[in-house]
C-alpha cells in the first residue's frame, strides 16, 4: 500500500434513503465515529509510515461500488441484497470489502467479503434454542421440505410458524430456523410470508423474519398471540414505539450487540470509550424518549467493522487485497462488538447472537447465558 498523501482512505456507499434507512443511517453514525476516533488516536502505522484514515461516505442506493474503487479499505453497505451484490463485485475486482451489514449466509460466504456478524441462519435458531425448555411435546414425524427451505414437521407439541421475508435474509433465517426445531424436536408447522401470517395464530411459537416495517405490521394485527413471540425488528429500540409498548412486551429478538454486553477488547477501543462518542453522535437524530442515548448494534458493527480493517491492514505487511483477505480469513480477535472468526466458508463463526426479550419498554438480554442479564418468560 504505497500512499503519497500521508492518508488511507476507506470508502463506503450506503443506501440513506430507500430500504433499510433506520439501518443504514445508524451505521452511517458508526462509520463516521469509527474515522474520526481513529484520526483523534493519531492514525495507523502501515508499512512504517503513519497514515491518517479519511473517510469517504457515498449516499448512492449502494450503486457506487466503481466510484469507490480507489479506496484503500471498503466497507460494504447494508442489507443482504446489497452486500451481495458487493461481494459479487469484490470477487470480479478482487478487493476485499469488510461486511458489517449483509449477513445472510449466502453473501457471508462471498470469497471476498469479511463479515463481522452472525450469519442470518443463526437469527431465528438463537431464539428457538433459548426458548426450547419452555415449549411442550415433541413431534411424531417428520414431512417434506417447502419452498424456503424449512423441512415441516408434523407432531404433537411445541408447533412454530415462520413468516419471513421473499429474499436471502428471510429463507436463511427460516432454514436456521428449521434446523434448530428439528435438532431439538420441535415442529415447524409452515414457513409463509410476513403478510400471510394469520391474525389468530395457532402455533405456540411465532417467528418473524421479514423487514422492520412487515414484522411491525404483523404484530399489531394479531388478534389472538402465541405464548412466544420473536421478531428481528424487535431488535431495535424504535420496535416499542412502533408497536405500542403493550404489543412489544415479552417479544424476543435475536440481536448482534447490546450495550449490556460487556467483552474485553484485544483489538479497538473498549466499549465504554465508542458508546460516549456514539451516543452523542446518534442522540441528535433520534426521537425524545428513552431511546434517545441508546445505541443500536447496527452502528456497533460498522464501527466495528472500521476497527477491524484498520487491525488488519497494519498487520499486512505487503498491504494488497490478497494479503489482507489472507490475514482477515485466519485471525480470530475480540473487539468491543464481541469475538471474530470465520468459517472456512468465510461465514462469522465466532461471534456471539444474543437473543432478547422486551420488559416494561426495555430491552434485557436472556440468553446466552454468559450474557443474559434476565431470565427469559413465557406467558
Amino acid at each position: 500500500m504505497e500512499r503519497d498523501d500521508g492518508e488511507l482512505t476507506i470508502g463506503a456507499a450506503l443506501s440513506l434513503r430507500d430500504g433499510n434507512v433506520r439501518q443504514a443511517r445508524m451505521a452511517a453514525a458508526g462509520l463516521v465515529q469509527a474515522v474520526e476516533d481513529a484520526q483523534r488516536a493519531g492514525g495507523v502505522t502501515v508499512g512504517g509510515r503513519t497514515l491518517i484514515p479519511r473517510l469517504a461516505l457515498l449516499d448512492d442506493g449502494g450503486t457506487a461500488k466503481d466510484l469507490l474503487a480507489g479506496a484503500d479499505l471498503l466497507i460494504g453497505p447494508y442489507g443482504s441484497g446489497l452486500t451481495g451484490d458487493a461481494g459479487a463485485w469484490a470477487a470480479e475486482h478482487s478487493r476485499v470489502v469488510w461486511n458489517h451489514g449483509g449477513s445472510a449466509d449466502e453473501v457471508e460466504t462471498s470469497p471476498w467479503l469479511i463479515s463481522l456478524a452472525s450469519p442470518t441462519s443463526r437469527y431465528l435458531a438463537a431464539v428457538v434454542e433459548a426458548v426450547a425448555n419452555d415449549v411442550p411435546g415433541a413431534p411424531t414425524g417428520i414431512g417434506a421440505g417447502d419452498a424456503a427451505g424449512a423441512r415441516t414437521v408434523v407432531g404433537a407439541g411445541g408447533r412454530i410458524l415462520v413468516g419471513a421475508g421473499p429474499g436471502s435474509f428471510g429463507r436463511a433465517a427460516a432454514a436456521g430456523a428449521a434446523e434448530a426445531a428439528s435438532a431439538l424436536g420441535l415442529e415447524v408447522a409452515g414457513v409463509v410470508a410476513p403478510a400471510e401470517v394469520p391474525d389468530r395464530v395457532d402455533a405456540d411459537i411465532l417467528l418473524l423474519a421479514g423487514s422492520f416495517d412487515d414484522d411491525v405490521a404483523v404484530l399489531r394485527r394479531l388478534t389472538a398471540r402465541p405464548r412466544i413471540v420473536a421478531a428481528v425488528a424487535a431488535g431495535l429500540r424504535e420496535f416499542a414505539d412502533a408497536v405500542g409498548p403493550r404489543r412489544a412486551e415479552g417479544v424476543l429478538a435475536p440481536s448482534q450487540w447490546e450495550e449490556g454486553a460487556r467483552f474485553q477488547p484485544d483489538v479497538g477501543p473498549r466499549a465504554v470509550d465508542v458508546l460516549r462518542g456514539l451516543r452523542s453522535r446518534l442522540a441528535p437524530g433520534l426521537a425524545p424518549g428513552t431511546a434517545a442515548a441508546h445505541v443500536e448494534y447496527p452502528a456497533a458493527q460498522a464501527y466495528a467493522a472500521v476497527s477491524l480493517a484498520l487491525h488488519c491492514v497494519t498487520q499486512t505487511a505487503a498491504g494488497d487485497d490478497e494479503s489482507l483477505r489472507a490475514f482477515a480469513r485466519a485471525l480470530r480477535r475480540t473487539t468491543f462488538f464481541g469475538r471474530f472468526g470465520l468459517a472456512p466458508d468465510g461465514r462469522q463463526s465466532d461471534h456471539d447472537l444474543l437473543v432478547v426479550q422486551w420488559r416494561n419498554a426495555t430491552k434485557c438480554i436472556v440468553a446466552p447465558s454468559a450474557h443474559a442479564d434476565h431470565r427469559l418468560t413465557v406467558s
